[in-house]
């Protein structure tokens, strides 16, 4: 009598794996600037995520401490007056904050590209764009001057430039906005970084050309498997390529979040009227056709001196006693995204 076939044990259950480490980590980063009598907190322990791939927006009015946030990542702040307080800024688990200035070069326009405000500031008028593209590209990588210059004509294709071959000669005064802004996105790009640090870079475009530059720029992080994190002011401009969002207000974190989950329901009373001030042609509000839009009545306060409590709590409608003595903490909303206040600590909610 033959043995029976001992059955085999059931396959053991998957170990799941763990969540990828985001690409930029960025943890309780506090930024101050000397100014005369004292110091102002541009930035109060900001802390968020860029994952591999993906678009984060940091969105709020002027002032808020965007750029500073933006600035410190490749440590370009002047110092003095700036100074970081406290905090990490962790690039694939390396803490930027503590490389040497040899290596963080390195880091400058190799792993990190950066686009700047303003084209015509940032590009330097004496130099044509190709030459400017080139050095950027000679800078991390050793090639010759020849393949660098083809290099920077294929830069020019890459970001939609008509007539690259032609155009490489060109001055960025003989160019428009919205080409000497692609220029900038060509050297942002010209040795193929991982992350994308892009400061406000439709200032002072009209808005046909604001709506082409964001194309441009999703379409290539979608390209190349980068990382973007986008600085706007106008959530309107960021809704259709963020797939985060962090809202800023007086240099504080108070809303983080899924882009769709925030725009969809926000939570934060500032997140809502900046939504609210939104021209419906560019972001539907209902019942606001024909109506006036609404503004954020009041200022940013006094960052010499913060407020003790929520710094929104003197221009929110919704605004408690202990909203002006107490400041609130980051906590979860029932949309997957977290809010600085206590409505929502105390599961009222968005409005």
């Amino acid at each position: 009598m033959s043995a029976e076939p001992v059955p085999s044990p059931p396959p053991s259950p998957e170990t799941p794996k763990p969540p990828a480490r985001p690409l930029l980590e960025i943890r309780d980063l506090s930024v101050s600037f000397a100014i005369e009598g004292g110091r102002l907190q541009a930035a109060t322990r900001v802390s968020f995520d860029v994952p591999r791939g993906r678009t984060v927006a940091l969105v709020g009015e002027s002032g808020c401490g965007k750029s500073v946030t933006a600035h410190s990542i490749l440590r370009l702040l002047p110092s003095p007056p700036a100074r970081i307080d406290g905090g990490e800024i962790l690039l694939e688990g390396r803490d930027l904050l503590k490389l040497p200035e040899r290596e963080l070069r390195a880091v400058r326009g190799g792993r990190v590209g950066m686009i700047f405000q303003e084209p015509m500031t940032s590009l330097n008028p004496v130099y044509t764009a190709g030459f400017q593209i080139a050095e950027a590209i000679r800078l991390h990588r050793d090639v010759s001057r020849r393949e660098a210059r083809k290099l920077a004509i294929d830069g020019l294709a890459r970001v939609g430039f008509p007539e690259p071959a032609r155009c490489v000669d060109s001055y960025p005064h003989e160019l428009s906005g919205g080409m000497r802004q692609r220029v900038l996105i060509a050297i942002a790009l010209a040795c193929s970084p991982s992350l994308l640090v892009a400061d406000e870079p439709t200032t002072a475009l009209d808005a046909t050309v604001q709506a082409q530059i964001l194309e441009l720029l999703a379409k290539l992080r979608e390209e190349s498997g980068m990382s973007l994190l986008l600085i706007a002011h106008d959530l309107a401009l960021v809704s259709e390529v963020a797939d985060e969002l962090v809202v800023l207000y007086a240099g504080v974190v108070v809303e983080r979040g899924p882009a769709r989950e925030v725009l969809r329901a926000p939570a934060h009373p500032y997140t809502r009227a900046l939504l609210r001030s939104l021209p419906p042609r560019t972001y539907r509000v209902r019942g606001q056709k024909g109506r006036r839009l609404p503004t954020i009545e009041g200022a940013l306060p006094d960052l010499r001196s913060p407020p003790p409590g929520c710094r929104f709590h003197d221009r929110c409608p919704d605004a408690t006693e202990r909203c002006r003595v107490e400041p609130p903490s980051l906590v979860a909303t029932s949309e997957g995204a977290e809010a600085r206040c206590f409505l929502v600590e105390d599961g009222r909610g968005a409005a």
